[in-house]
């Protein structure tokens, strides 16, 4: 029905435009643009809107509302037409299109409430009118996209756990693809999407820059794969929109709205020569399906299963391929990682650190002894690269962890160890002031200032450091004494109200009572519990840092707690660990694909710490492996063998980062393009990806001592 004039719709104010409503689904549609500007739950949580608009992001541009989108028509269009003003718009009977044409191209959008399904569909039709051949691909994958601005943002901690989801988007799979939105707090049902018909072949990223920062996943585009239209002919995309409660139910409810969904169960996604997974397809598969080309065993029950063993290296693609019931085939698609061994790949990356990423100049370069970035293009350290995050400080401390941890298992390898020890003094000497305070970068080399964020690692590298089988020492002092120095200090400048990544508390606790050094093991304790209760206290109510709400400041919570828990006993830490693990488990998604399967959700990471400065999503990023420890903690305190597992498979997952030579690159940057450049790539910079190598080992060492 047409609402008129200015009304309140759950409660926000709306100007002119349609109105589609059932009993399940409250939505408006603009009556200039035809674009969708409010999607509500009629049933549930009504105060979420899971579209992004004027009125939760008036910050996102009008032209880029969901349901608008753009394709390539060639140079008399400049490569890009926008459809934003429809020549035709009717609604009516629960059912709504618009008609937009632009030279040979039109465009029907036809939306409909299905209250048999519970579904509210889209289908975007696209009609060759012209005389041509018409090839919308022509140019790139990109090159035709349809608006989809889910309300992935972070305006503050509050507002994203009661008004904002995460989109766990699933577009590079042909068929199969889909989006499950999770609400960031947990509230209510959840909204999915599924195509129905067509297919997918990737999703975009605008609209990230210097203004919003971080605090916005941007405006997502999904990338319709359409064949070459003869003069006449036309071609569709459908999905079908509905509510679930948690991801079983989503993958049913996909089962049950389209036939050719393909739901992947993949034991590991991520796996070494020689390695077995167990593949399960259920959904749109028989007996008649092929998986690269070969048949697939099903059961009775409609599941099929695919036992895949790992053998060359590299990205791995697993096509299954099913003959719908029209006669038309559609294309699935999952990805698998086979990697080298774990301990030759980590053995590759430390030699190349100490052989390519150290910085051996004269002692009068303030640089001599660190861990630097280095560019895998110009094979060559970034000493070109001033930027704040490629310093020698900051995250280039993973490097030197990583290395501390593999000389415990390597002592005796030479070369490591006189690289190790060099960098030990580069970190107390130039990194660190005589009282334990941490610089951002060495002193002599620009203007230091102290960074809180930073001090973590420094305590992690020195307890690490204390439990080398050989002796270390800098300016007359041990690691212990440099840790407690460092600890002191920390806590001294603030660090009590920082949720800290990297925070060493079970590690240093075990050492300090396993050496029976007592008044250490007690103060570094005290410390430790009193910034454990200021985080108790705010529950979820976390402060806005970098970010205003990010899966680096829930990880650090979840940590902290569940460490203090395996470190005293005190079961009012578990409690409160499982609260912040529930959280963090959100930002995670299940897309059939091991570069972002159980990774969490980060965005902004290749910008500042990315040789090409690419906003949007890093899918892996190596700080997604915080959500492996917690998990970790969780596991060995609970027995919970699932949390172990996926610990493990986040972990691998990572691995993605490096190649079998040592050189590796910061962030995967995950979608097609990002504010319209090509991406769907590693990014140059070795720059801090090994503290995804610091968590295998530190992980593989807490599991040996927890044994019994």
């Amino acid at each position: 029905m047409k609402v008129a004039g200015l009304v309140n719709f759950a409660g926000l104010l709306l100007v002119n435009g349609y109105s589609l409503k059932n009993i399940q689904f409250q939505i408006v549609i603009d009556e200039t643009t035809s674009s969708v500007t409010s999607l509500r739950d009629a049933q549930g949580n009504s105060s979420i809107d899971w579209v992004s608009s004027h009125d939760n992001a008036p910050w996102q541009p009008l032209g880029s509302r969901w349901g608008l989108g753009f394709a390539d028509l060639g140079a008399a269009y400049l490569h890009r037409f926008y459809w934003t003003k429809p020549n035709v718009n009717t609604g009516r009977n629960g059912s709504y299109e618009a008609i937009y044409t632009a030279g040979p191209l039109q465009i029907t959008v036809r939306r409909t409430l299905d209250s048999t399904m519970s579904t509210f569909i889209e289908r975007y039709t696209f009609q060759n009118n012209g005389e041509e051949a018409l090839d919308l691909a022509a140019r790139s994958k990109a090159a035709l996209a349809i608006y989809t601005p889910f309300n992935d943002h972070y305006t503050n901690t509050s507002d994203s756990l009661n008004h904002r989801s995460f989109a766990h988007v699933w577009a590079n799979g042909g068929s199969n693809a889909w989006v499950k939105l999770e609400q960031m707090g947990g509230h209510g049902r959840n909204l999915g999407l599924v195509v129905t018909e067509g297919s997918l072949v990737g999703y975009s990223i605008e609209s990230r820059d210097m203004i919003t920062l971080s605090n916005t996943r941007g405006v997502f585009q999904l990338h319709p794969a359409l064949p070459v239209l003869q003069p006449g002919e036309s071609s569709s995309v459908e999905w079908a929109l509905f509510w679930h409660s948690d991801w079983d139910d989503f993958f049913e409810q996909c089962q049950q709205r389209s036939e050719q969904f393909v739901q992947f169960t993949i034991s590991q996604h991520t796996l070494v020569p020689g390695e077995k997974a167990e593949i399960v397809l259920s959904g749109g598969v028989n007996s008649a399906s092929l998986l690269n080309g070969s048949p697939v065993s099903c059961s009775s029950s409609d599941e099929c299963t695919h036992n895949y063993t790992a053998k060359s290296l590299g990205r791995q693609s697993l096509q299954v391929t099913t003959q719908l019931t029209d006669g038309t085939t559609a294309n699935s698609t999952a990805y698998l990682n086979v990697v080298p061994p774990v301990d030759e790949l980590i053995s590759s990356r430390v030699n190349f650190i100490v052989q390519k990423q150290q910085v051996k100049n004269g002692a009068d370069n303030p640089n001599t002894g660190a861990y630097a970035v280095y560019d895998t293009q110009a094979q060559s350290i970034a000493f070109w690269d001033k930027g704040t995050d490629r310093t020698t400080g900051r995250e280039r401390l993973g490097m030197g962890i990583t290395i501390a941890r593999f000389l415990r298992l390597y002592p005796n390898n030479t070369e490591v160890r006189s690289s190790f020890e060099k960098y030990y003094e580069f970190v107390t000497l130039k990194l660190q002031s005589d009282n334990g305070g941490v610089y951002d970068r060495p002193v002599g080399s620009g203007t230091s200032r102290k960074r809180l964020y930073n001090w973590p690692w420094v305590l992690q590298f020195h307890i690490a450091a204390a439990q080398l089988p050989f002796k270390v020492t800098s300016a007359g002092k041990t690691p212990v004494d440099w840790f407690m120095l460092t600890l002191e200090s920390f806590y001294r400048e603030g660090g009590t109200d920082l949720y800290a990544i990297g925070l060493p508390i079970l590690e240093s606790l075990r050492f300090l009572k396993q050496g029976n050094d007592s008044a250490r093991y007690d103060r570094a304790r005290e410390l430790f519990v009193g910034h454990g209760e200021v985080i108790l206290g705010r529950g979820l109510d976390y402060p806005p840092f970098e970010v205003n709400f990010e899966q680096s400041i829930v990880a650090p919570a979840a940590i902290i707690m569940l460490e203090l828990n395996r470190a005293t006993g005190n079961e009012t830490w578990l409690e409160a660990g499982e609260l912040q693990l529930t959280t963090l488990l959100r930002f995670q998604g299940r897309q059939p694909d091991h570069l972002v399967h159980q990774v969490g959700i980060r965005h902004w990471d290749g910008y500042w710490f990315g040789k090409d400065r690419h906003w949007g999503d890093t899918f892996p990023h190596h700080w997604s492996t915080l959500d492996a420890v917690a998990l970790h903690h969780h596991g060995q305190i609970t027995g919970d063998d699932q949390h172990l597992d996926h610990a493990q498979e986040i972990l691998r997952n990572n691995l993605a980062l490096f190649s079998p030579d040592g050189t590796a690159g910061c962030a995967w940057i995950y979608p097609l393009t990002v504010n319209g450049r090509e991406t769907h790539y590693r990014d140059p910079y070795a720059n801090d990806q090994d503290w995804v190598l610091n968590h295998i080992l530190y992980v593989d060492d807490d599991i040996r001592q927890s044994s019994p």
